[in-house]
């Protein structure tokens, strides 16, 4: 148990729905093209790699105002060894990107759930389509309730957000004109707990680099975007 919810908990927070203010597109920080794709990679905070986990957009389609794609998501351990490969469903209305969480989660996870009700909920987090630095920004967060022979709710809220900074980024896919943004993450289950999170993002892009941090300041992980299509 102590393992499925460290994997939820970075599965929310890197994948979060992401509302963008701006009308001209769907969404300006996560472009939902077919054929494109992009890999990230995950380090401890010595800089030995972790694994990684690639995305290609298989295909797109629009029906009633709601765009939806077929995303490929293939994860690899520290060995590049593939340990999961799932087809994933972004949807995109109205600005707001959202993904079908149970798709995201391995099946031996979901297979211990199966005589339960799983419930999630989302409070959409939002990108202005013109930051500025010094600017707030809303709150959002997710809720899981699970009810059956064992109740369990979970909670994450990313609160505290603001942009830092505006910053030329680089990492091993490409330098990136970025936003620079902290956050507080909290996460409430059966145990409690608290950290700082920071993302770089870019248009067109969506997030090149983010940094995890315990609550006295100590870097725990952090994840690169390698290669983009």
């Amino acid at each position: 148990m102590k393992t499925f919810i460290k994997t939820l908990a970075l599965i929310f927070i890197l994948s979060m729905p992401i509302k963008s203010l701006a009308q001209s597109d769907c969404n300006p920080y996560l472009l939902l093209d077919e054929g494109r794709k992009w890999t990230t990679a995950n380090y401890n905070a010595k800089d030995k790699y972790q694994g990684k986990q690639s995305y290609e957009v298989l295909s797109v389609s629009e029906a009633d105002g709601i765009i939806t794609a077929n995303v490929m998501l293939t994860s690899y351990d520290k060995k590049d060894k593939m340990v999961m490969e799932k087809e994933v469903e972004f949807t995109c209305k109205d600005g707001v990107v959202e993904m079908d969480m149970s798709k995201y989660i391995p099946e031996e996870t979901m297979e211990s759930f199966k005589n339960m009700d799983v419930e999630m909920e989302f409070d959409a987090i939002t990108i202005p389509e013109n930051l500025e630095v010094g600017q707030y920004l809303e709150d959002g967060g997710v809720t899981m309730t699970i009810s059956g022979p064992m109740q369990m709710k979970m909670e994450i809220k990313i609160q505290d957000r603001k942009v830092m900074s505006k910053e030329d980024i680089e990492v091993p896919a490409g330098t990136y004109d970025t936003y620079k943004i902290n956050s507080i993450i909290k996460f409430d289950a059966m145990i409690t707990r608290e950290t700082k999170n920071i993302e770089w993002i870019a248009k067109n892009v969506g997030v090149v680099r983010s940094e995890q941090y315990d609550k006295n300041g100590k870097l725990n992980s952090y994840t690169v975007l390698t290669e983009i299509k």
